[in-house]
């Protein structure tokens, strides 16, 4: 039925499930129509409903979606409330017109999103990314009517800025109660709300999804799960239209779609919602709009396989198995989540902890980039959830050619206690060093609540060098500070030298040693070389297509050792190089 012959007073029938897999009708009674209210060209019907549950709960988040008929004819998705401590049911229906046009986009979504990171990311700021997702979801309806603007009463324009989208049931099933605790302190800013999953004894309904049916999103399932279900709006062969309303606005996407099942309906002054659970994926979800989102019956799309095992002194082994959504941005926030959730499962959260990460990470094109790391301290846990997320991060929303791992592996072996060494001493085996003379460099560490060791290693000085020189004995962390802050390599100008990037290890177990001069430098596609010609640098600082970035200092030697523990400190030697006799 198009928007045009809906008029006040008609009444529809709506459909739903408020427990398990059973439909259930509802009565709308139609108060008006807001056009234009969403956007310009999209209207809003507005109903109050009546029936079920609903005189009790107001309108429900997880209902959005829920298909509404008027003389047997489909009008629209039940998909927009009317503020918090309604109470009434008063509800938004999106026209299904609006829903099938939208549905036309184009497959394929540009790299970017309002959720990416730059990537190495810290904890809160993954959280803060992950909080993004839900508000975006949430976000309500600001929009400015005039009279001639409404069809029906005209206190319908009072309403209008109060209509917010229902919202999905947000659900997680499997999570610790710190990252849980995390988690809901990342979406406290916003109107959703993140129910606990159940298992019921009953498996999900695995009848043909029908209008009216709960249909799931996920974000993670596995050994944790963690998506969001709405309703069924339409089916017209293979394709399902549902919600009405967006659920992160990500455009064209690619999310697994999922039956679902629901248990109950928990009621709430402020907003009552289905509480479910997630089921087998029975298709993929490839557009997310304004007006709904859209997927495809049959098989599911590729996602990250990703494998935890996890070794704790005097506990037995164990191997987590989860499937991460293949999305730029939001896969590497959510295999933090699981990794993280992982080891808070059996860990302590806080208090002096070690934990080595090996591991890799698989990718079609390029074969598997090395996990190889060691965290210490009160913050290990964390930590060592982000090492592999770097790389997945930086190569996913890389500006050459986005890539997406297939699969992932990391073995986690944990020690609460701190074990660490810090840098004392450095020194050489002389103190008259040469030009391409090979000398030792002695490293004396001190471990933690222990006695110290002293470690070699052969150091060769340049042929030719001017200016002054120092080896720089440090840490990763240190290393990389001083990159961004001194020797600001160039960002890579190929996903080849991307990889080569990643590849190159500043890992916090391995002791890095740099030999700097101090004379001007260029570092050209994020390779430092030595000062150039005054007439070839005025030709790289005008040619836009050569990354070439100026160094005050220049490195022009190279070295780690990885040691068992880690390592923390920094270290400077002046030396100066004399002529071989």
């Amino acid at each position: 039925m198009p928007v045009a012959d809906v008029r006040p007073g008609m009444v529809g029938i709506g459909r739903t499930v408020f427990a398990g897999d059973t439909l259930e009708d509802f009565r709308a009674h139609i108060i008006g129509v807001l056009r234009n209210v969403i956007a310009p060209g999209r209207d809003l019907i507005v109903a109050k409903l009546e029936g079920g549950p609903l005189a009790q709960t107001g309108v429900i988040a997880g209902m959005s979606g829920s298909p509404v008929m008027i003389d047997g004819k489909l009008v629209g998705a039940v998909s927009y409330s009317l503020g918090s401590f309604s109470r009434e049911p008063i509800a938004g229906i999106t026209p299904i017109a609006e829903m099938v046009e939208a549905m036309r986009g184009t497959p394929a979504r540009p790299s970017g999103s309002e959720f990416a990171l730059e990537w190495p990311a810290t904890p809160p700021q993954i959280y803060a990314a992950l909080g993004r997702v839900v508000a975006r979801a949430a976000t309500p309806v600001r929009s400015p009517l005039a009279p001639a603007d409404i069809v029906g009463s005209p206190t319908l324009a009072g309403w209008a800025p109060r209509l917010r989208p229902i919202g999905a049931a947000v659900m997680a099933r499997g999570l610790t109660s710190s990252v849980e605790h995390d988690l809901r302190t990342a979406l406290a800013p916003t109107s959703l709300l993140l129910a606990a999953g159940a298992d019921s004894a009953q498996p999900p309904a695995r009848r043909a999804l029908q209008p009216g049916d709960p249909v799931g999103m996920t974000f993670v399932r596995g050994d944790l799960e963690m998506g969001a279900s709405g309703t069924v709006t339409h089916i017209d062969g293979s394709q399902v239209y549902a919600f009405g309303h967006a659920f992160l606005s990500q455009g064209p996407t690619t999310m697994p779609m999922t039956q679902a099942r629901v248990l109950t309906v928990l009621p709430s002054l402020d907003s009552s919602m289905k509480i479910g659970e997630m089921g087998p994926v029975i298709g993929r979800m490839t557009q997310d709009r304004s007006v709904g989102v859209g997927g495809v019956l049959g098989r599911g799309p590729a996602e990250l396989a990703v494998r935890v095992s996890l070794h704790s002194a005097g506990a037995s082994s164990r191997t987590f198995n989860f499937q991460v959504l293949h999305d730029e941005s939001l896969t590497p926030l959510f295999a933090f989540v699981s990794i993280l959730n992982s080891l808070s499962s059996f860990e302590r959260p806080s208090g002096p902890t070690t934990i080595t990460t090996t591991g890799h990470i698989s990718y079609p094109t390029i074969g598997r980039m090395a996990i190889d790391d060691v965290f210490t301290g009160d913050m290990a846990l964390t930590q060592a959830a982000t090492t592999a997320l770097n790389t997945i991060g930086a190569l996913a929303t890389n500006t050459f050619r986005p890539m997406l791992p297939d699969s992932m592996e990391v073995t986690l072996r944990v020690a609460e206690e701190a074990d660490y060494s810090t840098i004392e001493r450095v020194w050489l085996d002389t103190v008259r060093p040469t030009y391409g003379g090979m000398h030792t460099l002695h490293v004396q560490l001190r471990r933690y609540r222990g006695a110290t060791e002293t470690i070699s290693l052969p150091i060769t000085m340049p042929a030719q060098a001017s200016g002054a020189l120092s080896l720089l004995v440090t840490d990763g962390p240190s290393l990389l500070a001083l990159e961004q802050t001194e020797l600001k390599p160039a960002a890579p100008a190929s996903l080849g030298a991307l990889v080569a990037r990643l590849r190159e290890t500043r890992a916090n177990h391995h002791l890095h040693v740099r030999l700097l001069v101090s004379t001007p430098g260029t570092a050209i596609a994020g390779e430092s070389q030595p000062a150039l010609p005054g007439s070839v640098q005025a030709a790289l600082d005008t040619d836009k297509s050569t990354s070439a970035t100026a160094l005050s200092r220049t490195i022009v030697g190279s070295w780690h050792v990885p040691l068992p523990r880690v390592v923390r400190g920094s270290r400077e030697l002046p030396i100066t190089l004399r002529p071989s006799r």
